[in-house]
């Protein structure tokens, strides 16, 4: 409930002030499907992780809390069914990793389109995307992230 409370309050400010947490990333050329999942990109991606462009079409990650890390042209494809990845490098602690989880399931309450997996090559902690949008963290910030899912996807 306490959730839905903060959500809602973060909503409504963000709507009014116009607000932005995080960077809007250009579109990446056309979003289109490839062949198989491990085909070369005709277009590279421009940012790390991805916000958008070409992607496989079979399928979309499982939502939830994963433990391996995820194909780029596969998250793309999750990202563009409106989902939200929350990646963390594969270094970050034990502790923070499971604070990490806990959001993804609180945030699942909002909207089930989360992932959180690790992921080798960030150049910060965690990483949350959504389509065209990033937002980088230094350490784990709980409202900010929440504050990424609310602007995005509710």
């Amino acid at each position: 409930m306490a959730l839905i409370i903060v959500a809602a309050i973060v909503f409504a400010v963000m709507r009014n002030t116009g607000a932005a947490v995080g960077t809007n990333i250009p579109g990446n050329g056309p979003s289109l499907h490839i062949q198989n999942a491990n085909d070369p990109l005709p277009v590279a991606y421009n940012s790390n992780p991805p916000t958008s462009g070409y992607h496989w079409g079979g399928g979309v990650a499982p939502w939830g809390v994963q433990t391996r890390p995820i194909s780029d042209t596969i998250t793309v494809h999750n990202l563009e069914h409106g989902g939200v990845m929350i990646h963390y490098r594969t270094d970050l602690d034990a502790a923070t990793v499971q604070q990490l989880a806990d959001l993804t399931r609180e945030l699942q309450r909002l909207n089930p389109c989360v992932i959180l997996a690790p992921r080798a090559d960030l150049d910060v902690p965690i990483v949350a995307t959504a389509w065209e949008y990033m937002l980088k963290l230094d350490s784990y910030n709980a409202a900010r992230s929440r504050l990424l899912m609310v602007q995005l996807v509710q």
